[in-house]
């Protein structure tokens, strides 16, 4: 083996010796790293090889490594194969150790993008791995997370990582994340800590010292080391802990809890950046989860399990003040966390009483326990609730300085008590906790006052589980509570009192009673409230009272009167009382409520003097003394007085302080139980004669009491001598008097009546015809002041039988005491108006009662006729009522009610007969009526006649008296009465009418007349006046009620058809006839009022039901009327109230129709039906739910009925509907809905309109809510609503309805999300033609009249608005839903908006959508790229600048998609249009165009470099101004400067492709074109030069001189320069070259053009070509002056210049213009100089006198170019160059003279510096030439010398210096004088 294995051994040595060799010979870092890269990952695998001796090799070549590569931190390692490596199952544990080394080493050295690019990998090293390693490589990961850059869609970012398909390693991430969150900033690290801070068990301390918050020694250790991060690196890694956190990659349950400590952290960038996703997330975390509630509870308290059960390094601290802030809001998030009894226990005490807890986590606490205590189940709270309890109550003692802490524990007290009743309960005294809250009361105030009260409140029904001894106590002290001085107590005793115990409660109702005597009004209220508190009501409203029996309250209430001593009772009107006045009588009162109710009337207690039920009372107090006596004699009872003996007894202790309710209360007592009570006050009328002499109200009752109390007494002689007390008044005061007059009267009726009872009478009673003559006497001639006391009297005498009074006639006299003088007084009295009503209705109530005593009365026609002319004088309600009873008493006469005693006996038409007689007697009556209907009226004439002549015959009984005065009254209202017009005559009429009806509906003469009474109310029903419509609605009903089930068929279909097809009576109009009350004129301008009983019958023939119509008008109005004492006596609530459930049957078909009619416009139908509405529904929410269908449906069919109030009420219906259900119940109908909606909201008239915009909000509302799920109901809902909105709505000409669409459509899709998807073919065109409409026109005008300028200003301005707005908003969102089925709808409707939209807006919004579209799915758009570049370059010749902008940068990013073939088309159009086209827009388009693809995707346009950058360079070239670029020279110049590395390179680049470009620039038409190409091929010259190779020139030139041809155009001179720059920048090449087509040189055919083109005669022209010309002549030494000077000659003669001057003033720009040229031209004949001696003789003087003759006539610029000329003269001048020996010519002083003038003048300007200066300059030169020419200088000192001094004093050194030294040269002067 040994000799098998020896070779491995030294193959591999010398393996690693050579690989130790080529590393160490690694002489550079490149090198280094190179080798690195191939063998380090080998080199450690080598670790496990099973030789020593090779691994001692591996570790020095690693040692080698690691020296040199530690401080060069440039040096990469091979990472990524050292993490495969490490990765590897059956690596050794030596490769994985020295792999992971060497990834920590390497892994930071990367690049960040290759970082984050091998966390995938780094992530799957940690599985398995020891846990050194896996905090190692945690620590490498968590900096790199920040950097990361995650997928914009939710289900890709979750997806990354693949981390939720490993939960080990996604927990791994999390715990070390947390730890290092909790980790504070500047810790200190575990080897730093001292001795005394190294753990132990340190009994109150922290568990783990030294260790941070929420941290345990392992989890310290792991992310700190022994080196903890910086607090600013620490703020770094947490931040980028939280930004991964925040990415979705781990589900939100996964992330919260590290989230709620980074939202803890001290630093605003973690703490900000945490709380901002944490509020987003915090919707979708479910925070009862126990994996969420157990951590929160560990990192709150620390680590629970006992330390003898978890290793010591691994117990954790609980979390500090800071963290246990932020976790509070989140476990009170959690109901489950109230679950954790225990737990939640300790953290309650935490909050409390743990350390370093503050005010804040205190209160944090408290609120915990009243989540617990809402929250925790009962049974899991109950083993802990003690515990709490006395934790909460401890707060409450000991916390007196905190105010808002102390009212959170009042208030967790009472919510603990209220989940766990025992524990208030639980004290030896149950009582104890509750009376330390009301203690508390007396002693807290502000708001702990407040937490008091409710904590109070909410323990009350906790109390009735008290025991019977402690409620016994609880009264007790609710007793002394209620008189305590503090208001709160007293208002707590009063709650207690009323919710604690039953309503049949004696002494809780006592302690109520007593409260109503309090000072403050809330709390009499409630007292008073809660006494007479029904218990229910039924289904019709009525109420159900519950109350104790009258004999135990009374009881009670003598005991504690007995139980006050009389030292404590009250001293009240120097009476002593036990409680005081107002208690007192609450207390009558409350006994009397206790009598109704046990009697059986459940309807309450009514205001008034009567019982609502008198009868039944008396029987019940009857009963009860009966049974009293009973149990005394029988010895059940102890002997003494019956209760309400002991009742009157209490009354009369308040009566003695003059209570006027406590005399009411023996009243009613001793009326209607007078033969048992009465004895009583027999012997007492001295007593009663006591109030009655104090008159007032007490004095009025107490009449009416002595009154009772006398008529019991049978014997006459006795009763006189009673009444006789009264008799005597005269000297009486006057209110007195009255009160006798009204005890006097009561006493003679009580006493009539008892007698009628017994059934004697007396014909002959003195004392009663004395009092009567007495009291009418006083009445008739007296003029009384108590005149309605004696007509009260007399009334009641009368109403028991006749008057002992004569007839009379209208011949007795005037002092004759008869009923005719009676009749006629009380006549008087109600027709005068100035009396009270009380008065006049008193005076109607007397003469109907003379009816009902003596029925035969002869003046009974009178009273009638006195009645009904009543009709028109007034119109008094209650006048009318009175009026109608006494109708009704006249009629009947003693059968009337009047007659019986109010107090003992029924009202017998209560006592209905059997159903069977009455609909007998109604089928004979209507019998009767069908067959003689005429002529009844006339009857009661004669019977009314007979009966007033006294002429009766015997036959004729009272009865038929009584059906002849009826049938008369019948005949006068039906006939005469109802079919005025007068409104105070069909208000009486009608209330007459109703009256007779209710009270005279037995007798068969009303049973006859029932069709005519009918048809008498039906036409009233359209009265304008609401009672009377009203009370013939109820008038209808009684009608109904009344016929029998065989007639009330035709009575149903008179009144339907009278209603559906409105024929009513024709009411003759007269000049009299007073049609509006006064005011009511314009009230109701639509005329009848039958509207509303139209609607009802409508309702009612629906449901095949037309009788329903009168259940219908019971229901649909309750005027307040009759509510009032006299309309309360019909009774209609009570017919209401069976009406409603007489039509519980119909509801099905009744609900929808009322459902609309509750919202019609109409008050007068609304209210009604409201009222029907109210009656028949008791929980409208489940109603509504219940036939929601029936009720849409319904709607949805009267939407666009003919009939505007019903499509009003439709709206307003469906909104009220959308409110109360959602949308998706309609769903199948939402579109129908929408569409009918649109319709209506351009209805005509307006008030429908405004309902139905009110409607579409609530829809709009409705089908966003039902959108904003995720469920089949959400897709439904959009798919039946966006086709609605995008077809009908936005395309809609109304602009609400446009408006309300798009906003709906905008909400829609943003709810929808993804579900928008099938629909966006449709929507996004739609959106974006809606752009444009939401825009205001008159933006659209404004943009048209303004000049270009303005216009695109504005048109930018509206684009930026349009991109703002929420519809642009809303597209942006949807097209990240954009995929290939999408885009294939899409992309047609895109390119119609792209070609043929006409709103700028839309156009704009298409064209950002197409890059939105590059942007997001390249992919899907590739293939409809060509459409879409041919719509967007359609666009580019677009007459807006703004859309051309705008589809150009389109277009840039559209390259991304297109086909190469498809850019190279483009980019040759856009060539061939700048070319072609003359238009600038077109070019700036072009320029737009390919800016922006170069700007967008350079790299795609590199690819077409060629193509695109000639056409740049040619239209950089365009000309431009300072201030105006009409061909957007700019852009190109922009696109040429970014896209090329320098422009002399770019040239030579694409020479050819500009050389190409610019021959077929220069064969265009356009002259601007071939002028900018002109100044192109200037600068290809330029930037060229002499690299250009002969053919090129050639070419060039020969290009130029063509273009040249011809006439002379505006933009030619740019050739002109052209050929000249070119010429000069190619002399080296150009002046050799021949010419292709003759034997010259090609310069001379340059310069003959030039010459030609010179002597064109256009001035502008000429300035140009001269100066090519003459630079060309310059650079190339050719001698053409002769030429030149031709050409310039005639400019520059004097003779010539001052008279085209002259003749040009009038031209100023051409003046200017020919200075210009003139100047050119000078400049032109000093660059033309030749160098030519011959041509210098012949034109030297010439030149020199023509420029000194000039330049005194010149402009200053002119001047200055003749010295220039001067300058280029003698600088080639053979003079100068021959001298000395040319000094003898004879040419020589000429020259010399006129250039000295020319230099004097100059020197001479001194106002013009340049000049000056430059002269100097030339003179310098020109005396250096000369200055050794001693005789020269001497000439030239004399003609120069005084100008040079001159100079010399110029202001300006330089010009000095410049003098100076000409001033030496020509005083030959050798150096500078110092």
């Amino acid at each position: 083996m040994s000799a098998a294995a020896q070779p491995n051994l030294e193959d591999e040595l010398l393996l690693v010796e050579r690989v130790f060799l080529r590393i160490g010979s690694a002489a550079t870092d490149d090198a280094l790293q190179e080798e690195l890269h191939k063998f380090l990952a080998p080199v450690i695998l080598k670790l496990a090889s099973p030789h020593e001796s090779v691994r001692k090799k591996v570790m020095e070549l690693l040692i080698h490594v690691n020296r040199r590569v530690k401080d060069h931190e440039h040096i990469q390692l091979p990472v990524e194969a050292l993490m495969t490596q490490y990765q590897d199952p059956g690596a050794t544990s030596f490769v994985t150790n020295f792999s992971i080394i060497y990834i920590k080493m390497g892994y930071p050295r990367l690049d960040i993008n290759k970082q984050v690019e091998l966390l995938p990998l780094m992530l799957n090293c940690l599985e398995n791995k020891p846990a050194q390693h896996q905090d190692g490589l945690l620590l490498l990961m968590v900096p790199v997370f920040g950097h990361m850059k995650f997928p914009d869609t939710a289900e890709k970012t979750a997806s990354l990582f693949g981390l939720r398909d490993k939960p080990a390693v996604a927990k791994l991430l999390l715990d070390f994340m947390l730890d290092l969150l909790l980790l504070p900033y500047g810790a200190t690290p575990l080897s730093q800590l001292r001795a005394a801070d190294t753990p132990q068990d340190n009994g109150d301390g922290p568990p783990v010292p030294g260790v941070p918050a929420g941290m345990s020694f392992y989890t310290f250790k792991r992310v700190t080391g022994d080196s903890p991060p910086k607090p600013e690196d620490l703020e770094k890694l947490k931040v980028c802990v939280v930004k991964f956190l925040s990415s979705d990659v781990l589900p939100p349950s996964s992330v919260a809890l590290p989230l709620i400590i980074g939202a803890a952290d001290t630093r605003f960038s973690v703490a900000n950046a945490a709380e901002l996703h944490l509020r987003r997330i915090d919707g979708s975390i479910d925070w009862d989860a126990n994996p969420i509630i157990a951590p929160l509870y560990v990192l709150f308290l620390g680590t629970l399990i006992p330390k003898d059960r978890i290793a010591q390094d691994k117990f954790k601290n609980p979390g500090n003040t800071r963290i246990r802030l932020k976790l509070m809001p989140y476990l009170l998030k959690s109901k489950e966390a109230c679950n954790y009894a225990p737990l939640a226990l300790k953290v309650f005490f935490e909050c409390l009483w743990g350390q370093n807890t503050n005010a804040k986590l205190k209160q944090h606490g408290v609120t915990f326990l009243h989540h617990m205590a809402f929250n925790a189940d009962k049974e899991k709270l109950s083993p802990v609730g003690s515990v709490l309890f006395g934790g909460v109550v401890k707060v409450i003692e000991e916390e007196k300085c905190d105010a808002r802490l102390r009212s959170l524990a009042y208030g967790a007290l009472a919510k603990l008590s209220v989940k766990l009743p025992n524990l208030l309960l639980s004290h030896p005294s149950q009582l104890h906790y509750l009376q330390t809250l009301m203690n508390a009361l007396t002693q807290e105030e502000g708001d702990v006052l407040l937490a008091v009260q409710e904590a109070l409140s909410m323990v009350a029904p906790v109390c009735k589980q008290l025991s019977t001894t402690s409620q016994d106590e609880l009264c007790i002290l609710l007793s002394e509570h209620v008189l305590h001085h503090n208001a709160q107590l007293r208002r707590t005793a009063v709650h207690y009192a009323a919710s604690v115990f039953p309503q049949d409660h004696v002494p809780s109702r006592f302690i109520l009673m007593v409260a109503t005597g309090d000072s403050h009004d809330d709390i009499r209220l409630e007292s008073r409230r809660q006494l007479y508190k029904p218990v229910k009501e039924a289904k019709d409203g009525t109420p159900t009272y519950h109350a104790p029996p009258f004999t135990a309250v009374i009881k009670y209430v003598m005991e504690r009167v007995d139980a006050l001593p009389r030292r404590k009772w009250l001293d009240v009107a120097n009476q002593p009382v036990p409680f005081s006045i107002p208690v007192m009588e609450q207390i009558l009162r409350y006994l009397e409520h206790c009598l109704e109710v046990e009697a059986g009337k459940q309807s309450g207690r009514e205001e008034g003097l009567f019982w609502s039920d008198s009868p039944a009372v008396g029987k019940l107090v009857n009963k009860i003394i009966n049974e009293h006596e009973y149990k005394v004699s029988s010895g059940a009872q102890e002997k003494g007085p019956n209760p309400f003996m002991r009742y009157i007894g209490f009354a009369e202790l308040a009566a003695n302080a003059w209570s006027a309710v406590a005399m009411e209360s023996i009243l009613r007592v001793v009326a209607i139980a007078p033969e048992q009570l009465s004895k009583h006050y027999s012997l007492k009328m001295d007593w009663i004669k006591k109030f009655i002499l104090r008159s007032g109200y007490c004095g009025t009752v107490a009449a009416h009491l002595f009154g009772v109390v006398a008529g019991q007494v049978q014997n006459q002689q006795e009763f006189e001598k009673i009444v006789q007390q009264v008799t005597n008044i005269k000297n009486l005061r006057v209110d007195s008097q009255e009160c006798s007059v009204l005890a006097l009267g009561h006493s003679y009726s009580y006493n009539i009546n008892n007698m009628k009872k017994i059934g004697v009478l007396l014909e002959d009673w003195p004392a009663y015809e004395s009092v009567v003559q007495e009291l009418v006497k006083k009445l008739l001639f007296e003029n009384s002041p108590i005149q309605n006391a004696l007509v009260l009297a007399v009334g009641e005498m009368a109403r028991q039988g006749p008057l002992p009074l004569p007839a009379g006639t209208e011949d007795s006299g005037d002092k004759d005491v008869t009923l005719l003088a009676l009749v006629q007084t009380l006549v008087k009295i109600f027709n005068n108006k100035k009396l009270p009503s009380k008065v006049r209705e008193q005076a109607i109530s007397t003469c109907g009662y003379l009816c009902v005593g003596q029925p035969e009365i002869p003046h009974k026609k009178k009273i009638l006729e006195a009645f009904l002319a009543l009709a028109k004088e007034t119109n008094e309600v209650e006048v009318h009522f009175a009026v109608g009873e006494s109708l009704a008493d006249c009629s009947l006469g003693t059968e009337s009610p009047s007659a019986r005693n109010l107090w003992t006996d029924e009202d017998p038409s209560l006592v209905e007969g059997t159903s069977d007689e009455k609909e007998k007697d109604t089928d004979e009556a209507m019998e009767k009526d069908y067959i003689a209907p005429e002529g009844a009226s006339a009857q009661p004439e004669e019977a009314m006649d007979t009966s007033e002549g006294g002429t009766t015959t015997d036959e004729k009984t009272g009865d038929s008296e009584a059906d002849d005065v009826l049938t008369w009254l019948l005949g006068q209202l039906l006939d005469n009465y109802i079919p005025q017009t007068h409104p105070n005559v069909r208000q009486a009429s009608c209330i007459w009418l109703l009256a007779l009806l209710k009270r005279c509906r037995r007798k068969p003469i009303i049973q006859q007349k029932l069709i005519r009474i009918q048809i008498a109310f039906m036409n009233l029903l359209g009265d304008n006046n609401d009672l009377v419509q009203d009370a013939a609605s109820k008038g209808l009903g009684v009608v109904y009620e009344c016929c029998s089930e065989a007639t009330r068929q035709s009575m149903v279909e008179s009144l339907v058809q009278t209603l559906t097809e409105g024929k009513r009576s024709i009411q003759n109009v007269t000049q009299d006839t007073q049609i509006f009350k006064e005011g009511e004129l314009g009230a109701a301008p639509s005329g009848g009022q039958l509207s509303t009983y139209r609607e009802l019958c409508s309702l009612a023939t629906d449901l095949n039901q037309p009788d329903l119509i009168y259940k219908f008008m019971n229901l649909a109005n309750h005027n307040a009327v009759w509510n009032s004492r006299k309309g309360a006596a019909f009774g209609f609530s009570t017919l209401a109230s069976q009406a409603g459930s007489q039509l519980e049957p119909y509801l099905p078909q009744i609900i929808p129709k009322l459902f609309r009619y509750q919202h019609d416009p109409t008050p007068k139908i609304q209210q009604p039906m409201s009222s029907i509405w109210n009656a028949l529904v008791t929980d409208t929410a489940k109603t509504v739910e219940k036939y929601y269908h029936p009720i849409l449906n319904d709607l949805i069919n009267n939407l666009t009925h003919n009939l505007w109030r019903v499509r009003e009420s439709c709206c307003n219906a469906l909104s009220d509907l959308l409110r109360r259900q959602p949308a998706s119940s309609a769903v199948d109908r939402i579109s129908e809905i929408w569409a009918i909606l649109f319709r209506v909201r351009d209805d005509i008239k307006e008030s429908v309109r405004l309902a139905s915009d009110k409607t579409l909000q609530a829809l709009s509302k409705s089908c966003i809510k039902v959108c904003e799920g995720s469920g089949e109901e959400s897709e439904k809902m959009l798919k039946e609503v966006l086709p609605t909105l995008l077809t009908s709505g936005i395309t809609s000409t109304v602009n609400e309805v446009r408006s309300i669409s798009l906003q709906t459509v905008s909400k829609l899709c943003r709810s929808g999300g993804a579900m928008v998807k099938p629909h966006l073919g449709t929507l996004i065109p739609a959106l974006l033609e809606a752009l444009s409409g939401l825009e205001s026109q008159a933006l659209s005008y404004t943009s048209v009249r303004l000049n270009e300028d303005d216009r695109e200003k504005l048109d930018i301005a509206r684009v930026a608005a349009a991109r703002s707005t929420p519809m642009m908003d809303t597209l942006n969102y949807v097209l990240q839903y954009v995929d290939v089925d999408a885009m294939e709808k899409l992309i047609g409707g895109l390119i119609d908006v792209l070609r043929s939209s006409v709103g700028l807006a839309s156009r704009a919004g298409a064209a950002h959508v197409v890059e939105t579209l590059t942007h997001t799915c390249p992919a899907c758009l590739e293939k409809y790229t060509g459409k879409l570049l041919a719509a967007l370059v359609n666009g580019l010749s677009d007459r807006n600048p703004v859309v051309r902008k705008l589809y150009a940068n389109a277009i840039g990013n559209l390259v991304k998609t297109a086909k190469t073939s498809s850019i190279e088309k483009l980019l040759t159009k856009l060539q061939s249009w700048y070319l072609e086209k003359e238009e600038d827009s077109i070019r700036i388009s072009a320029a737009l165009t390919i800016r922006s693809m170069h700007s967008q995707h350079s790299d795609i346009m590199k690819q077409h470099a060629s193509q695109a950058m000639p056409l740049a360079f040619l239209g950089m070239h365009a000309e431009k101004t300072a201030d105006n670029d009409p061909s957007g020279a700019a852009i190109w110049e922009e696109i040429w400067s970014d896209n090329t590395p320098g422009t002399e390179s770019a040239v030579k680049l694409y020479l050819t492709e500009i050389i190409n470009i610019c021959e077929q620039a220069l064969q265009s038409n356009n002259w601007s074109m071939k002028a900018q190409t002109g100044r192109a091929l200037s600068t290809v010259s330029q930037k060229l030069g002499s690299s250009m190779n002969d053919a090129l020139v050639i070419s060039l030139v020969t290009l130029l001189i063509n273009s040249l041809q011809g006439r002379t155009w505006e933009g030619k001179e740019s050739l002109v320069a052209a050929l000249s720059n070119v010429a000069v920048a190619t002399k080296s090449v150009l002046a050799t070259l021949k010419h292709p087509d003759r034997d010259e040189l090609l310069i001379e055919e340059v310069v003959k053009v030039l010459t030609r083109e010179a002597s064109k005669e256009k001035m502008a022209y000429k300035i140009h070509a001269i100066k090519a010309l003459t630079t060309v002549l310059d650079t190339f030494q050719i001698d053409r002056f002769e030429q030149v000077f031709d050409i310039c000659l005639p400019y520059l003669r004097h003779d010539k210049q001052d008279k085209e001057l002259e003749e040009d003033e009038s031209s100023k720009a051409e003046a200017s213009l020919r200075w210009d040229l003139i100047d050119e031209m000078v400049h032109s004949l000093g660059r033309a100089w030749p160098n030519s001696k011959e041509t210098q003789e012949k034109y030297s003087e010439r030149v020199v006198e023509m420029l000194n003759s000039s330049v005194s006539r010149v402009p200053r610029k002119t001047q200055l170019s003749i010295v220039g000329a001067l300058k280029h003269f003698w600088a080639r001048h053979f003079l100068l160059q021959e001298l000395p020996s040319s000094l003898g010519m004879p040419i020589f002083d000429p020259l010399l003279h006129h250039s000295c003038r020319i230099f004097n003048y100059c020197l001479g300007v001194a106002k013009y510096y340049s000049l000056r200066r430059e002269s100097l300059v030339v003179l310098n030169e020109f005396l250096e030439k000369v200055k050794d020419n001693e005789v020269l200088v001497v000439r030239l000192r004399v003609e120069l010398l005084s100008g040079v001094e001159e100079a010399r004093r110029d202001a300006q050194p330089d010009v000095q210096a410049l003098a100076a030294s000409a001033n030496r040269i020509l005083l030959l002067e050798t150096s500078d004088p110092k």
